[in-house]
């Protein structure tokens, strides 16, 4: 009896804590489900250490989150006209073939950004709820929100995939970092280096996202600063890859890489797919190219005909009946976590998504990656350099390669070996990967960020790359080389006449 009456006491002086300790947190993401769902989760994380925390959310994505514990809220904002633009442009930009100029693209990123950052009803929404941090989707068409924080006068701090190095200032070595816009290795050729080293300079001396407008026509009743000042000012880094999926990369102490964060157990599975899966003879392939973007007729058309000739049964997210087959089932919506972590999936085909990858990697699945866009080619490239798949091209490959590929997959057990092995090192963490992200942030929250910093993000660009130093090394070096040639060419000219013979 007593101790039931000391374990109550316990547990109510932790609610009090809570209580009176927890913060208001906002999240600001892009409008996408695989932007919001590692958000969401760590926000649930959040909600365990007694903080509330209001993520911005598109009224379809209402019901689309489970568990949802009582710290989460929702605060809804519509389709709006202005997103759908730009996603429909930024789809094209990156499609081959595709007219759309980056002029265009950026256009329409800027009249985005503006619904948000212009929009006043939304800014006192947010504002009226106390907030005390911003945790901000770190994609190069999302930090704009950063804005967003510096009108509310409160700190923010980056969780997304995107490593940005010219943001956090981390030393990076192009020789062997790969940028994320590029199928590179660790291991680069001397013309990939070359590349490398051209796209991260560009990326330093233009960071991608920065917005055209000033911070002060956003925000004209506060300071005028410089954008780059502002996000040089971010608290903390979470960048959504690690060591496990992705090649090794080097960090400051406000630049924590937690991979896996939209990875969670699963649920059980019901109704007719749950019947589909328990029915299968041989095995079920999922097949799922997210939820921004589709991937083209003619390669959906090759898919299709693949799978009707392979032994094993499919799950497909895809709408258009004329791909039904005994063995295909066609869904709109794709419990895709919950898929890859039933015993018979033996393979999952995917537009290689960060998140996406991160549930095959939690559930052992192996890969067959076909990117669409954005960084989904660079996560394809290291999801076969690392073993646990193939990766083709959806514009170059005809329905045998597929076919062989698929069987070649499942039944080559060293891609099984080799991502089994990778899950279990994964599973092998004291904590979760938004147990961790919710920590950081909570100590964020505590003790501010200003302990992680290093000297080097306080800096200039041209401090921070030595040009102040190097400079004048190289201009003394060459003074040196000039004087000591000239010298030189004098001294040789005077033996020269010295030498020469007399002539009457």
């Amino acid at each position: 009896m007593k101790q039931t009456i000391l374990s109550q006491l316990g547990i109510l002086t932790i609610l009090l804590f809570r209580t009176t300790n927890g913060e208001n947190i906002v999240f600001l993401s892009l409008p996408m489900y695989s932007h919001l769902n590692p958000m969401v989760k760590t926000a649930n994380e959040l909600a365990d250490l007694g903080h509330t925390s209001y993520i911005l959310i598109p009224g379809t994505y209402r019901n689309k989150f489970h568990p949802i514990k009582d710290g989460v809220k929702f605060i809804i904002v519509e389709q709006f006209q202005e997103w759908l633009l730009f996603k429909d442009i930024l789809i094209k930009f990156w499609r081959q073939k595709s007219k759309i100029s980056t002029k265009e693209l950026e256009q329409a990123s800027n009249k985005f950004s503006d619904y948000y950052l212009f929009n006043d009803r939304l800014f006192q929404t947010v504002k009226s709820l106390n907030i005390s941090l911003a945790v901000i989707d770190g994609n190069p068409t999302s930090i704009f929100f950063s804005i967003f924080a510096y009108k509310l006068n409160i700190p923010f701090l980056l969780l997304g995939l995107h490593i940005q190095p010219y943001w956090h200032r981390t030393p990076w070595a192009p020789s062997v970092f790969p940028h994320r816009l590029f199928t590179f290795s660790e291991k680069m050729t001397f013309l990939q280096k070359l590349r490398n080293l051209y796209s991260t300079t560009y990326d330093y001396v233009y960071p991608i996202g920065s917005p055209s407008r000033s911070v002060k026509e956003y925000v004209p009743e506060r300071l005028g600063i410089d954008f780059n000042y502002l996000m040089k000012n971010c608290e903390l880094f979470i960048i959504d890859t690690d060591i496990y999926l992705d090649f090794a990369l080097s960090a400051l102490p406000n630049v924590k890489y937690i991979g896996g964060l939209a990875t969670s157990p699963a649920r059980p599975l019901k109704g007719d797919i749950l019947e589909f899966m328990n029915s299968s003879k041989y095995g079920v392939i999922i097949v799922s190219s997210g939820s921004f973007v589709s991937w083209t007729e003619d390669h959906e058309n090759k898919m299709a005909e693949a799978f009707r000739q392979i032994k094993y049964d499919v799950i497909w997210k895809q709408s258009n009946l004329s791909y039904s087959h005994q063995n295909i089932l066609l869904t709109k919506w794709l419990p895709q976590n919950d898929l890859l972590a039933h015993p018979q999936t033996k393979l999952f085909i995917t537009h290689c998504g960060n998140s996406g990858q991160y549930e095959s990697l939690y559930h052992a699945i192996p890969m067959i990656g076909f990117p669409i866009f954005g960084d989904q080619p660079y996560n394809c490239n290291r999801m076969k350099v690392k073993g646990y798949g193939i990766s083709m091209d959806m514009y170059n490959y005809n329905v045998e390669e597929l076919v062989k590929n698929i069987e070649k997959v499942i039944e080559n057990s060293k891609y099984k070996k080799n991502i089994a092995r990778m899950s279990q090192i994964f599973h092998s963490q004291k904590e979760r990967p938004t147990e961790r992200a919710a920590r950081h942030i909570d100590e964020i929250i505590k003790y501010g960020g200003s302990h992680l910093r290093s000297a080097c993000q306080d800096m200039s660009l041209y401090e921070f790359l030595m040009l102040d130093i190097w400079i004048p090394i190289l201009f003394a070096f060459f003074f040196v080389l000039y004087l000591t040639v000239f010298i030189l060419s004098k001294c040789y000219g005077f033996v020269s006449r010295i030498k020469k013979p007399k002539t009457e």
